[in-house]
């Protein structure tokens, strides 16, 4: 494969990740935004969703994703390459996860899944923007701190992306409709989104993570990353009771409900801090 497509690849993976870094999955997993998927008018829909693509078209056109060189007409057509490439990445990074979830299926009607992806293109496409811009690569030098001080930065991030989430209804609601084929699918998205952001996808510090290190080891530190998600994950879930009259499958169904969104704060912990 050539560069310029993995390079473009790259791209197109840090929007979808960048969404949910920035944006966060709290937002998937609350009821209410479903309910007003489900409840709003169609034509309300349109409008939130228009009016709200057309400030994150602003901010593209703004900032972008990439710096321009040339004359106005390729910077005006890369800007709105860019504003599509959004929309696609945001519908990418939400309608996987709800997948995932079982908040969506693939036996729902087109007209459901257009209704949840209009409530959440638009929040979503201001967090792949910012990501790309952001927290993209730069030649900037970090000071990374090597195992076992970066559990620190892993649990920081963690704990910032699943508390929100811990203590709610819906991570229950999600276990409890889960099957462990499922489940099986969360636990290998949430591996996968940790390993993209942090050796992939060029986020912020990219060569210094990767430098001298081994595929091997890079794949080590996403399971690592991803165990600390899982111990942060039981410790809030048993401080929010959320654990108390369950029996041991169901507390495990649970904590890989609430990994996936602790795994993505872990590695986003690492890109920020």
């Amino acid at each position: 494969m050539s560069k310029a497509v993995l390079a473009e690849l790259r791209t197109q993976g840090r929007g979808v990740a960048g969404a949910l870094l920035v944006v966060g999955v709290s937002m998937l997993v609350t009821a209410e935004t479903w309910w007003l998927s489900w409840r709003l008018p169609i034509a309300h829909l349109v409008a939130f969703a228009a009016v709200g693509l057309a400030v994150v078209f602003l901010l593209v056109r703004s900032v972008g994703f990439r710096r321009l060189d040339g004359d106005e007409r390729e910077s005006t057509l890369r800007v709105v390459t860019d504003f599509a490439e959004l929309v696609a990445q945001s519908l990418v990074a939400a309608l996987v996860v709800l997948l995932a979830f079982g908040v969506v299926t693939l036996g729902d009607s087109p007209s459901t899944v257009v209704r949840m992806a209009l409530v959440l293109v638009v929040p979503f496409g201001f967090g792949a923007a910012l990501a790309n811009r952001l927290l993209g690569q730069t030649d900037a030098p970090i000071e990374e701190e090597a195992f076992p001080h970066n559990l620190t930065v892993f649990t920081l991030g963690a704990v910032f992306l699943s508390v929100p989430v811990a203590p709610t209804e819906e991570v229950v609601v999600i276990a409890r409709n889960a099957d462990w084929p499922r489940l099986a699918l969360v636990v290998v998205l949430s591996v996968g989104v940790v390993h993209l952001v942090l050796h992939e996808l060029e986020f912020r510090g990219h060569r210094d993570r990767i430098e001298g290190r081994t595929h091997h080891l890079q794949v080590g530190t996403a399971a690592t990353a991803y165990a600390v998600a899982l111990a942060v994950s039981v410790v809030l879930l048993a401080g929010f009771g959320q654990f108390s009259g369950r029996g041991a499958a169901e507390c495990v169904q649970l904590t890989i409900v609430l990994g996936f969104p602790a795994a993505t704060g872990a590695s986003a912990g690492e890109v920020v801090l």
